[in-house]
C-alpha cells in the first residue's frame, strides 16, 4: 500500500514536470552550469539569478524584433494558461493526490487601472521551483544555444523563417511590461508555491509565495507606453479576437468573455443547422445563412478539423482579390492567423471558416505559419476533401450545385490550369451551357457532352463570347446549329485563359468552331440552300476583288461551308491564336489582333449582288463601301471593331443611297 502511494506521488510529480510548459513556454532539461550562474538545484530562496547570456539575447530579439503586434502577449499567456488547465485535468484522471482537486478549471483576468497592471490567473497544474528555473530562467532545450546564436546573426526580415524551431510565447510579455511577477502553486501538494520576478533585463529573482490555491498567476506591471492594456474594453477585445474558443471559461469582472463553442471540434451529429448558421454569421460577418456547410474531422494522413462554409453570393473581394482568403487558422482552439492563404489553393478562396490542428508547429509569434511539410499535407488533404464534397453535392443535390456553380464556377475554373494535380477532378466538376440547352441556366458536364458525341465526331466543339445571346447570333454557329452538332458555350472571361492551355478531355481534343481547319466541317455534308450559288469563276473574281480592297487586314478570302444565313464571317487559322488574342485584348485594350481569314457565303443574295456589281464594271464607289461594311460587320460581331465612328458614317451614307433609290421608284406626286 505504501509502495502504491509512493508510485502515485512519483507519477504526480512526473506529470507536473512534464507540463512545465503549461504556464510558460520554453525548453526543458538541465541548464548548463556555467561559471557564475546558478542551476535550479543550487538556487537559494530570495537570491537573485542571472539570465544566461544566450537567454538575454533571446529576450532582446523577442522584445525588439519579432512581434508585430504587442497585444499578442495576452493571447500567449491565455494559451499557456489553457495548456496548464488541460494538463491538470489529465493528471486528475490518473492521480487522486492533486491539490484543490475540486477547484473549477478557469482563467481569470484582473485589471488594476490605478497601478497600470493586469493579472492573468489560472487554476492549472502550476510549477515547482525547479520548473520555474528550467522554464523561465534558462535555455535548456537541446540545440537551442546554437539556434539563438544563428538567430542573432540573421537579418530581422528572415528571422520569422527560423523562429518556428523554438516556442517562447511567455516572453512576449516583456514587450509591454516594466516588471513581471509569476506566483505559482503546483498540483503536487508536497511542493511549496514559488514567486518568480523579472524586469526582462539581465536577471530574475526567486522567492517564497503566499499563493494558496493551485495554479499560476502572472501579474504584468505595464510600462507607460502600454497602459492601454490596463483598460477592460481593450483586454476584452483581444480575448474575443484570439481566444473565443478556448475550452475553459475566461472571466473578467464576473463575466465570461469566451461564450462561443468550438463547434468544429464536435461530432457532426451534435451540431444543428441553426448552430452552424450562427457560427458562420459570427466568423464571416454575414447576415444570411451559408449556401453550403462542410464539416471535416481528419485523423490521417494528418490530424486536423475543419468547418468550412460556402457563402450564398460571390463578392468582388472573392473574385478580384488574390489575397481575399477567408479561413482562420487555429492551433488547439487558439487563434493563430486570419485570412490564411496557405490552407487552400487560390481557386478556393471563396470558402470561409476555420481549420484547427493540434499538431501544427508554429513560429514564435504565432502570427505566421511556418512553411513546413505538415502544413503542405493539410493543404493537400483539405483541397481533396473539398473537391470530394463538391462532387457529392453535384450528385446528391444537382439543383443546389447548379446554384453554387453559377456563383463560383468562374473562380473554381482558375484551378484547371493552375492545379495540375486536381485538373481532372475540376474538369469533371465544371458545368457549361451548350447549344442544346433551353436557356443560359441549362448546364451540362463534359462527361455528358462526350457521351452525346456523334459516331465519328472527333472534337469537342466550343465557342466563347460575352453571353449566350451573343454566341447564338454569331454566324460561326449557323452550320453546327443546322446540322444538330452540339457546341459548348463559354462566356466567363477565365474560359479563354483556360482554353489557351487546355488541349483535350477524355482523349477528345477541344476545337473552336471559328477555326478554319475544322474536322467537323471537312467531314460534314454541305447544307443545301434555297438560293442559287455563284458560279466558280464569278466567285473567284469577287474573292480577288475583296482581298485587294481589304489588303493586309485579312490573310485570305475563301468560300464558306459554315455559313447558312449570313454573307460573311471571320475565321482563325487555328483556335489557339483566338484564345491568346482574347487574353491579350483583356490585358491590353490597344492590342491589335492578327489578320484573319474572311469566309464569304456563295449562296447569299448580298454576295450575288456584289458579284453582279463587279461584273458590270466594278467602278461604282458603292461596291467598295459595301465591301468595307461587310468586313466591319464581321469585326463588330467578333468584338474587334476599333473605330465604330467610321462605321456609323458609312452606314449613314448607305442609308442615304438606299433612300434615294427608293424615292426614284415612287410615282410622281404631280
Amino acid at each position: 500500500m505504501a509502495e502504491a502511494k509512493k508510485r502515485e506521488k512519483s507519477s504526480a510529480k512526473d506529470g507536473a514536470k512534464s507540463a512545465a510548459k503549461g504556464s510558460a513556454e520554453s525548453g526543458t532539461g538541465d541548464a548548463p552550469n556555467a561559471k557564475g550562474k546558478t542551476t535550479a538545484a543550487e538556487s537559494v530562496e530570495g537570491e537573485e539569478h542571472v539570465f544566461q547570456a544566450d537567454m538575454q539575447q533571446l529576450l532582446h530579439i523577442i522584445v525588439h524584433s519579432l512581434y508585430s503586434e504587442r497585444e499578442i502577449f495576452i493571447r500567449e499567456l491565455i494559451s499557456n494558461a489553457a495548456d496548464a488547465l488541460n494538463r491538470v485535468r489529465f493528471l486528475m484522471l490518473t492521480d487522486s493526490n492533486v491539490r484543490d482537486a475540486k477547484q473549477e478549471l478557469e482563467i481569470t483576468l484582473d485589471i488594476d487601472t490605478d497601478n497600470k497592471a493586469i493579472t492573468i490567473h489560472d487554476t492549472g497544474i502550476g510549477m515547482t521551483r525547479d520548473e520555474l528555473v528550467s522554464s523561465l530562467g534558462t535555455i535548456a532545450r537541446s540545440g537551442t544555444l546554437d539556434f539563438v546564436k544563428r538567430l542573432s546573426a540573421t537579418e530581422p526580415g528572415q528571422r520569422m523563417e527560423m523562429i518556428g524551431q523554438f516556442g517562447v510565447g511567455f516572453y512576449s510579455v516583456f514587450m509591454v511590461s516594466a516588471r513581471v511577477v509569476v506566483d505559482t502553486c503546483p498540483a503536487d501538494p508536497d511542493q511549496a508555491p514559488t514567486r518568480w520576478v523579472s524586469d526582462g533585463g539581465g536577471s530574475y529573482s526567486l522567492l517564497s509565495s503566499d499563493k494558496k490555491q493551485r495554479g499560476t498567476s502572472v501579474r504584468i506591471e505595464l510600462r507607460d507606453d502600454s497602459e492601454e492594456f490596463a483598460k477592460g474594453f481593450r483586454i476584452e477585445e483581444v480575448v474575443k479576437r484570439y481566444s473565443s474558443f478556448i475550452p475553459h471559461p475566461i472571466r473578467m469582472d464576473g463575466r465570461q468573455l469566451n461564450t462561443l463553442d468550438a463547434i468544429w471540434s464536435l461530432p457532426k451529429d451534435q451540431v444543428t443547422s441553426e448552430r452552424y448558421a450562427e457560427f458562420y454569421k459570427f466568423i464571416a460577418h454575414q447576415m444570411e445563412d451559408p449556401l453550403h456547410t462542410i464539416h471535416l474531422t481528419i485523423d490521417a494522413p494528418v490530424q486536423y478539423s475543419a468547418l468550412l462554409f460556402i457563402p450564398k453570393h460571390l463578392t468582388n473581394e472573392m473574385l478580384y482579390s488574390r489575397t481575399g482568403f477567408g479561413l482562420k487558422l487555429y492551433a488547439n482552439k487558439v487563434f493563430i492567423q486570419d485570412d490564411c492563404q496557405e490552407l487552400l489553393p487560390i481557386h478556393m478562396r471563396f470558402l470561409r471558416g476555420v481549420v484547427d490542428s493540434e499538431d501544427l508547429p508554429l513560429n514564435v509569434s504565432r502570427e505566421m505559419v511556418q512553411q513546413n511539410q505538415l502544413l503542405t499535407r493539410i493543404r493537400k488533404s483539405l483541397t481533396g476533401r473539398v473537391l470530394r464534397e463538391l462532387k457529392s453535392l453535384s450528385e446528391d443535390n444537382p439543383e443546389k450545385y447548379t446554384t453554387f456553380w453559377a456563383e463560383y464556377g468562374k473562380v473554381l475554373k482558375e484551378g484547371i490550369t493552375s492545379d495540375e494535380a486536381n485538373k481532372q477532378r475540376l474538369l469533371e466538376l465544371a458545368r457549361y451551357n451548350s447549344s442544346i440547352g433551353e436557356n443560359a441556366e441549362d448546364m451540362t458536364t463534359l462527361n455528358d457532352y462526350v457521351s452525346r458525341m456523334r459516331e465519328g465526331q472527333k472534337e469537342i466543339l466550343y465557342y466563347s463570347g460575352p453571353s449566350r445571346e451573343a454566341i447564338e447570333r454569331n454566324p460561326n454557329l449557323e452550320y453546327f446549329r443546322r446540322q444538330g452538332l452540339e457546341v459548348l458555350y463559354f462566356y466567363d472571361q477565365v474560359d479563354d485563359f483556360v482554353m489557351a492551355q487546355l488541349r483535350e478531355f477524355d482523349g477528345k481534343p477541344f476545337a473552336r468552331i471559328d477555326q478554319a481547319d475544322l474536322d467537323a466541317l471537312k467531314e460534314g455534308d454541305a447544307i443545301e440552300s434555297e438560293h442559287e450559288a455563284l458560279e466558280d469563276d464569278a466567285m473567284a473574281k469577287l474573292m480577288e476583288y475583296v482581298k485587294e480592297r481589304l489588303g493586309e487586314r485579312i490573310t485570305a478570302v475563301v468560300p464558306s461551308k459554315r455559313l447558312v444565313d449570313s454573307p460573311a464571317v471571320l475565321v482563325s487559322p487555328d483556335g489557339d491564336s483566338v484564345n491568346l488574342e482574347k487574353m491579350m485584348r483583356l490585358l491590353n485594350e490597344k492590342f491589335s489582333p492578327s489578320a484573319k481569314i474572311l469566309e464569304i457565303n456563295p449562296n447569299h443574295p448580298l454576295v450575288s449582288n456584289l458579284s453582279r456589281m463587279l461584273q458590270s464594271g466594278g467602278d461604282d464607289p458603292l461596291l467598295g463601301e459595301i465591301t468595307e461594311q461587310l468586313f466591319e460587320n464581321c469585326l463588330l460581331v467578333e468584338g474587334m471593331l476599333e473605330k465604330p465612328e467610321k462605321m456609323v458614317a458609312r452606314i449613314q451614307t448607305l442609308m442615304e443611297r438606299a433612300a434615294a433609290l427608293q424615292v426614284q421608284t415612287l410615282p410622281s406626286s404631280s
